[in-house]
Formats: C-alpha cells, sequence, structure tokens
C-alpha cells in the first residue's frame, strides 16, 4: 500500500541511522583499545565511554532530524550523499567535544576521531546502500503494486505520469475507470466503464484506489466516493489544493500528489504493520506451545468419533480481499463444499457432531487458527473472517461492509466478545462494532478484547 509502505520505509530507515553512533563508536572502542594498534597497556574504564556514546547518539538523532537526513524523499534528491554525511558529521563532533567541557572523565581522543570518521563513512554508505536498494525495487517486476484510477480524463492521466516518473512511488496504474459521461483521453492502458467498478478487484486484483476527479466535478465526489466504498481496498481522493496546503491527521503527500485519505487505515501506521505483527506471532506461538497436548487430544477424539478428517479448511475473506484457507478442528460430518461454504450454522444445525457441538461451544475448534495468524492470514484479534459467498452477497446489500477488510481478519474481535457472535447475530450490528474497532485500534484495545474472550467470550449463548 502507498502510505503503508512509505511509512514502514522511513521507519526502517530512521531507526538505521539512529544506529549509527552505536556502530561506529563500538568500532573506534575496538581499534582504539583492543586491536593492538595503539598502546593498550592502560587499563580503561568502559563507563564513561558508554556515557559519552549514548549522548552522541541523542545528539546524531537531532542533527539528523534537523537535517532531514532519514527522510526518503530528501536521500533521493541527493546527488552524492557525501556532502550531507561529512555536514551532519561536522556538526555531531563540533557538539560532541562540547561535551568535555562539562563532561570531566578524560575520554581518548583518538577514540573520538575514529568513531567520527566512521559516522561519515556508515552514513555515507547507508545513503548509498538505500538509494540501490529503491534502485533495485524500481527495476524489478515485483517492485510495484497495481492501483487503479477512478477518473480517464487529462487530471488522471496528470496523476498517472507523475507517479510513473516518480522514482519513490512503489505502485503501478493497471487501469482507469471512466466517471458517467467522461470524456475518455487516457491511452495504452485498460479504460473501464462505470459500471464495470468491480473489475478493478475481481479482474486487475489493484491494491488501492486512486480518485482523480477534475476540478468541475469536485461536487461529485460524496457520490464518486460512495460507489467505490464496497470494494475492499483502501480508496484515497486526490487534491489539488494548492502549494503549502497541507493537512497532516488525513492529507498526505504521496510522492508530490496530495492524497485524501476517504477513512484512517490503521494498516498505515507502522504500530499495526511492525507491532501488531510481532505480538501476534509471540502470542500465537505462546498458545501453540501451551496448548499442544490438548490439540493433541482434541484430534484424537475426532478421529474416533467420526469418519473424515482431523482439520476443515474453508475459503475465508481477510485484508484487502485476499482469500486464505482458514483451519479449524472438523465438527461436522462430511458433506459437499456448496453446504459448508453457502450455509451459516444454526443453532439446531444436523451437521454438526456430538464432540463438534462441544468443541464449538467452548471455541476450541478456533484454536488451529493461530496456525493462519503465523503464516500472516490471521491476526489474534480482528473482524471474523466471512465466507466468500457471503462477502460477494453484503459487500452490494450493506453500506460500508467491506470497510471491515482494511484490517486482517482475527480470531476474535470486539463484536464477538459485545455477544454479536454466530448467524442471529445481526450483520449490520456486527459491522458497526467492526468499524469502531478499525477507528479506534490500539494494542492496548487488542489486550482488553483478548481479556474479555478469556472471561467471557469462549462460551456465549451465541457458539453454536
Amino acid at each position: 500500500m502507498t502510505k503503508r509502505s512509505l511509512n514502514l520505509a522511513q521507519f526502517w530507515l530512521t531507526i538505521a541511522f539512529f544506529s549509527i553512533p552505536g556502530i561506529a563508536f563500538s568500532i573506534a572502542g575496538y581499534i582504539r583499545f583492543r586491536s593492538g594498534i595503539f598502546d593498550n597497556s592502560i587499563k580503561v574504564d568502559t563507563y564513561p565511554y558508554v556515557v559519552f556514546t549514548l549522548l552522541v547518539t541523542l545528539l546524531w538523532a537531532l542533527i539528523v532530524d534537523r537535517l532531514r537526513l532519514n527522510r526518503i524523499a530528501r536521500l533521493l534528491s541527493l546527488p552524492t550523499g557525501a556532502l550531507i554525511a561529512a555536514q551532519a558529521t561536522a556538526f555531531c563532533a563540533l557538539l560532541s567535544l562540547s561535551l568535555f567541557f562539562f563532561y570531566r572523565t578524560i575520554i581518548a581522543r583518538m577514540f573520538v576521531i575514529i568513531g567520527c570518521a566512521f559516522l561519515f563513512l556508515l552514513s555515507f554508505c547507508l545513503i548509498h546502500l538505500f538509494r540501490a536498494a529503491m534502485h533495485i525495487l524500481e527495476k524489478s517486476k515485483n517492485g510495484r503494486f497495481p492501483i487503479a484510477i477512478v477518473g480517464a480524463d487529462e487530471v488522471a492521466v496528470g496523476v498517472s505520469r507523475h507517479l510513473a516518473k516518480s522514482q519513490l512511488a512503489r505502485c503501478k496504474v493497471v487501469c482507469f475507470v471512466a466517471l458517467p459521461d467522461q470524456i475518455k483521453t487516457v491511452q495504452d492502458s485498460p479504460v473501464l466503464d462505470w459500471e464495470r467498478l468491480d473489475d478493478v478487484v475481481d479482474v486487475f486484483h489493484c491494491a488501492e484506489i486512486l480518485v482523480a476527479l477534475p476540478p468541475n466535478r469536485m461536487g461529485e465526489a460524496q457520490k464518486v466516493l460512495q460507489k467505490v466504498q464496497h470494494l475492499c481496498i483502501p480508496v484515497r481522493l486526490v487534491l489539488d489544493l494548492g502549494e503549502g496546503v497541507f493537512v497532516p491527521e488525513r492529507i498526505f503527500d504521496y510522492c508530490g500528489v496530495p492524497l485524501l485519505d476517504v477513512r484512517p487505515y490503521a494498516v498505515d501506521t507502522v504500530a499495526y504493520a511492525l507491532g501488531k505483527r510481532i505480538f501476534d506471532v509471540g502470542f500465537s506461538l505462546v498458545v501453540l506451545l501451551l496448548g499442544t497436548p490438548l490439540m493433541l487430544l482434541i484430534a484424537v477424539v475426532i478421529k474416533l468419533t467420526s469418519p473424515g478428517p482431523v482439520f476443515f479448511l474453508q475459503e475465508r475473506v481477510s485484508l484487502n480481499g485476499r482469500l486464505f484457507k482458514m483451519i479449524k478442528f472438523r465438527t461436522m460430518f462430511l458433506q459437499s463444499s456448496r453446504g459448508s461454504n453457502e450455509l451459516h450454522t444454526s443453532r439446531t444445525d444436523h451437521r454438526v457432531t456430538s464432540i463438534g457441538r462441544f468443541l464449538r461451544r467452548a471455541s476450541l475448534d478456533e484454536l488451529p487458527q493461530f496456525i493462519n495468524v503465523l503464516r500472516g492470514d490471521m491476526s489474534v484479534v480482528g473482524p471474523r473472517p466471512e465466507l466468500t459467498f457471503f462477502v460477494q452477497k453484503f459487500r452490494q446489500e450493506i453500506p460500508w461492509y467491506m470497510a471491515r477488510h482494511n484490517v486482517k481478519c482475527g480470531i476474535t474481535g470486539w463484536a464477538q466478545v459485545n455477544g454479536l457472535r454466530g448467524s442471529d447475530s445481526s450483520i449490520p450490528d456486527r459491522i458497526e462494532y467492526d468499524l469502531y474497532y478499525l477507528q479506534n485500534w490500539s494494542l492496548v484495545f487488542d489486550l482488553r478484547i483478548i481479556l474479555m474472550t478469556v472471561l467471557a467470550g469462549l462460551i456465549g449463548k451465541n457458539a453454536y
């Protein structure tokens, strides 16, 4: 995704730059005191050198941020990177030397000189490593993800050309969608009629949509956005606000193209993309390790009480409409795939086995889904994944239904812990709770839902 990929790249680039002083002065310490190149007969107290390195790291972080050395667009615009790396190193060296007036402990000058030399060398190398990585991504076949532009006039073509020329953009416009009664000026790219909007996802498998309305049709924005909301991918509105107008909360500059988030997306944040994934993997590993004896027992009982496999795999829909096979313990007698894929389970469903009814009641049939979490198909917490058949049905009937696919589906969710579980629960009410989760997501919120699940949600009146 445009915003998420930029945020992640920006995050790791910042971490890399902020780590340089620790690496540089660690190398300097080895060369000065351990390599044998210099006199090592005097015993050295390492504590003041560690404190000095920490102070330099703080100064370096401030300098890097001030010079915008950790900004992607800034690095790509540099001729060589040598001048700004030298400038940052010089500022850091001068400020570091000034610390000697306040920091009374004696520190070897050669340690400082070598450390500053490696500050320059490592920052210069990082700039070129990053630029090389961006160049490789740009040339690779899989380096750009597909997007669609709603609009087929000069405005849409201008946006497409701008993104195509940008070294930073990681997207490729694979199709355009002409607005009603719009004169098409797009050449050399597929142009869909407005009635074929669904083909953006179904045929071209786009990851995002950019809505590029000409100024004289901005009054149609609400109508157009309502139409595209049923698709399961993020939607951005291209804005031409003029230079200097920037609202960071909802409007962001993507490679020189001002974009408005139609909705805030949790998946665009580093906290969601990185922090939530780390939590999911760690939590799932703990559950699977501790639950292995119970899962083996359940597998044996299922095998002994009814013919068929232990596990049941069913196609579900997750983030951005991606299909995956959800793993559950089999709780039903063997049946046709149509019956299992197009029918919800009812309270007195004759298809459920006796042991299966107990597993469903206690939610133990969901345990294998932690394997899906490890594979990246699901999250521990999120909107419950729906059958493909019902997704296609609800996307046309319920406004904002597909918004729930802007985050990964989960084993448990805010709707489920509030009693909205099973086919008897209201779909619009579940969507309302899912949207609340999307808008208010945090790791603390996830922990709250997990705690509520353990305390009250595992066994409920709608678990069958």
